[in-house]
């Protein structure tokens, strides 16, 4: 079934509204994740960002800044994805909720990595090549969320 123009411009409007991006943010949005026009708000997008908002404890500004960050995010199935990559990561990294949040707002790319194919191999690789215990990864990846997507 096709989009009509009425059904992609309210994905735009209800994008638009619901994190205050500026025209350029919402084409932004759209190049990176085209995909989001097709999606339902009131049956996909307005929950997982709902979601997110409560998991993450996160006001307007930090869940503008996680979309922005990794917008194919409100493609992601949450039960499937997100919420497992989120639980994995602070039972990891032992993160209280406040440090899983800074995590996820410093580099929110990190949602878009797979466990098995990313972050895991990502993180034995780094504790063998630099000869870390656990506590120093838990420091250098606290310091440094960046480093958990490099390949």
């Amino acid at each position: 079934e096709s989009m009509t123009r009425t059904q992609i411009d309210c994905v735009c409007d209800w994008l638009q509204s619901s994190l205050d991006l500026s025209d350029a943010e919402l084409k932004k949005v759209i190049l990176w994740a085209p995909s989001l026009l097709g999606y339902s708000v009131e049956d996909n997008m307005a929950l997982k960002l709902e979601w997110l908002r409560r998991r993450l404890d996160l006001d307007d500004a930090g869940l503008r800044k996680v979309v922005l960050g990794r917008p194919q995010l409100l493609g992601l199935s949450v039960e499937d994805n997100v919420a497992p990559k989120l639980d994995w990561l602070q039972t990891r990294f032992d993160l209280d909720d406040v440090q899983l949040r800074k995590m996820v707002l410093t580099r929110p790319q990190l949602l878009g990595l797979s466990i098995e194919d990313n972050l895991a191999p990502t993180l034995e690789w780094l504790q063998t090549r630099l000869d870390l215990d656990e506590s120093g990864l838990r420091k250098m990846v606290l310091a440094v969320p960046s480093l958990l997507g490099y390949s």
